[in-house]
């Protein structure tokens, strides 16, 4: 697929994400084009493209931290903003975490601050990825920090998870506890995930569906088990859009 505008195979129940015709414009920069695409829920979708393609500025929109010049987002149904907040939860390329908190301190004040927080999930996933919570924040390693980052993404109920750039500057041990993670919460279907990535091959074997951007464009949306039939790998069909 090469046009500017797919649609993914419809799954039952609407769409975890609609965008229709999404165009974006920074400082007469064009930055997004006619972006159109679906994620059905339950799917893990990789969104990949090369540096400055615009992936960060689709996710914002996405999660309703921006809004587009032209075109919709639809979240669940429902028109993309500050309402859909509750649906979804965003693990942003850039930490924002208060480091003058220590792990401890900045859970019990998520715990407070997210309506959806789950106490025993946060438990579980603490273990799951190995989060001390005495430190300070300001004193953690990149990677411990993107795991304290995820920790509080997936404490969370939420039925969408949107991970922009989860493995930018993290150790081996920190990026394959991560992956875990995100294969435990897709077992039972019930949550979507949307991830933003270079790291085709630390995440080749659970995409389900890839989203390829560059330049602002869709450049290519492929089923990633229809593309492994053809005799592709996720990291093949990269290259073989962006070469």
């Amino acid at each position: 697929m090469t046009a500017n505008h797919y649609s993914m195979e419809a799954a039952a129940g609407p769409a975890a994400v609609e965008c229709r015709g999404l165009g974006l414009t920074r400082r007469k920069k064009s930055i997004l084009q006619d972006i159109s695409f679906d994620i059905p829920q339950g799917s893990l979708t990789g969104l990949l493209g090369p540096n400055g393609a615009g992936k960060s500025s689709l996710l914002r929109i996405i999660a309703g931290l921006a809004a587009p010049d032209t075109g919709s987002v639809r979240v669940f149904g429902q028109p993309a903003g500050i309402e859909q907040l509750g649906m979804l939860s965003l693990l942003p390329d850039r930490s924002n975490l208060p480091g003058w908190l220590s792990v401890r301190e900045w859970l019990d004040f998520a715990a407070g601050i997210y309506p959806d927080w789950d106490p025993v999930k946060a438990l579980e996933v603490q273990a799951e990825l190995n989060v001390s919570v005495e430190p300070a924040i300001s004193s953690l390693s990149r990677g411990e920090e993107a795991r304290l980052q995820l920790l509080t993404c997936l404490s969370r109920t939420a039925p969408l998870i949107i991970l922009d750039e989860p493995f930018t500057g993290v150790d081996l041990i920190s990026r394959e506890r991560i992956a875990s993670a995100v294969v435990g919460e897709l077992a039972d279907g019930r949550r979507t995930f949307l991830i933003a990535t270079h790291d085709i091959r630390e995440m080749e074997l659970l995409f389900d569906r890839l989203i390829l951007i560059g330049k602002g464009t869709i450049r290519s949306i492929e089923d990633v088990d229809r593309l492994r039939r053809s005799g592709k790998s996720v990291e093949s069909h990269y290259r073989e859009v962006f070469a």
